[in-house]
């Protein structure tokens, strides 16, 4: 990942909160949240449908 390259947020309408960049993902007390494995380094998904039994992160439940 180019470090001088900007972080780039893709938001879905019915779907997932993309993010491509090296980001952290914080609770609502400040601890760090273990970001699941992804197809592509650098890039994470967060729920946007609320039905994700991962929240804040999507796992595909949108899809059903």
């Amino acid at each position: 990942m180019d470090p001088t390259r900007p972080i780039t947020v893709i938001y879905k309408k019915k779907g997932t909160i993309t993010i491509e960049g090296t980001v952290v993902v914080l609770d609502e007390d400040g601890r760090v949240l273990t970001q699941p494995e992804t197809k592509r380094p650098g890039m994470i998904k967060l729920c946007g449908c609320g039905r994700s039994e991962t929240k804040p992160f999507c796992d595909g439940s949108h899809k059903k």
